[in-house]
């Protein structure tokens, strides 16, 4: 009977330092997972990153830096692909259009101003040698006329009229000849006018283009085109924007986020259902208050620093996606990584929902 009894009791003993061995880990599990959760909801965000972000792409806007801008055509609609060099929309502006008439009438008048000058060159050309010619026989005869003066032969009349003829025929040729010189300094400088007129014309011409708006990369656009009949006001607007190159993600690191958070860190990025695993590429050097979207009603607006995530090839998220952003809990980041960091992430899913409906 002895002998038959000890199996059995091995049996027990070990089936009950099984079941002790099971609820420790049961207990010990728990008890992470509960510490876990309150180190999460009282922490905020200062020992695990909790931090929000969204999607977004380089945007270029197309605008018309004109005044008294009225939107004419428009040639894209929404979510459109368009190419670079793609006409986008045509636009006219009236303060534009009258600079262009004032520079034309401008240009006009120097040109007109130009001609005269060169036509009064023309005429000086001709008569400069014809005065040039009668001040030299002026003179020649005022100086036979003062001979015979002296030795009586001329009254000093004749030779007072002589001499008043001769000092006008000089004072007429010296008189071509400076004005020659002034009008040739004038020609200069209104030329040089004209140059400039005509390349301000030219450029402001080649800069408005008839009011045509051309889209300068290639890319989507944005949710928001101007209609048609549109007036911009002095501010300004944006006709559309484009969205280009890839995807990424400006996120706002908390204020009171102890740890460090460095360039090349991967971060789990959650939108809704899906998550992914993304680089941190950049922290800037700026902080910026945190968008609306992700602001608590009713609480102090809230700032953070931004910083900048990379996302996978290949995964397609919307512009604009609201997503939270948070660290790889126990250093695990790939998908294939266990079921520990998926279930974890479901916790604080349902943590972060509870803390909501708390708020």
């Amino acid at each position: 009977m002895t002998v038959m009894e000890a199996p059995s009791v091995a049996l027990n003993v070990s089936q009950l330092r099984w079941g002790r061995l099971r609820n420790l880990i049961l207990i010990a599990v728990g008890l992470a997972v509960s510490l876990t959760m309150l180190v999460y909801l009282i922490s905020g965000g200062v020992v695990l990153l909790k931090a929000s972000g969204m999607v977004t792409r380089e945007r270029i806007a197309i605008g018309a830096p004109y005044l008294e801008t009225r939107v004419r055509e428009v040639f894209v609609r929404p979510g459109d692909r368009v190419e670079a060099g793609q006409k986008i929309a045509l636009v006219e502006s009236t303060s534009i259009s009258r600079t262009l008439a004032e520079l034309a009438v401008e240009k006009a008048r120097l040109g007109t101003r130009i001609a005269a000058i060169e036509a009064r060159q023309a005429a000086l050309g001709i008569l400069l040698p014809a005065a040039e010619a009668n001040a030299r026989q002026t003179q020649d005869y005022l100086d036979k006329v003062s001979g015979a003066s002296r030795s009586g032969l001329v009254v000093d009349r004749f030779l007072t009229d002589t001499s008043s003829a001769a000092f006008a025929a000089a004072e007429k040729h010296q008189s071509l000849n400076a004005e020659r010189a002034s009008l040739a300094g004038e020609l200069a400088a209104n030329q040089n006018a004209l140059r400039e007129v005509s390349d301000t014309y030219q450029s402001l011409q080649n800069a408005y283009a008839g009011g045509a708006l051309y889209a300068p990369v290639s890319g989507h656009v944005g949710s928001k085109v101007m209609s048609v009949g549109a007036v911009l006001g002095s501010g300004g607007g944006d006709i559309a924007t484009i969205y280009t190159g890839p995807s990424f993600i400006l996120a706002y690191l908390p204020d009171s986020y102890l740890l460090d958070l460095k360039a090349g860190q991967r971060v789990h990025v959650r939108s809704y259902a899906q998550s992914i695993v993304g680089v941190v590429e950049d922290l800037l050097p700026l902080t910026d208050a945190v968008p609306p979207e992700f602001q608590i009603p009713g609480d102090v607006r809230q700032r953070g620093q931004v910083f900048k995530i990379s996302i996978p090839e290949g995964v397609s998220l919307p512009v604009d996606q609201k997503v939270k952003v948070s660290t790889c809990y126990f250093h695990m980041c790939d998908s294939g990584a266990g079921m520990t960091q998926d279930i974890v992430r479901r916790i604080m899913n349902y943590v972060e929902r509870i803390e909501g409906y708390a708020r």
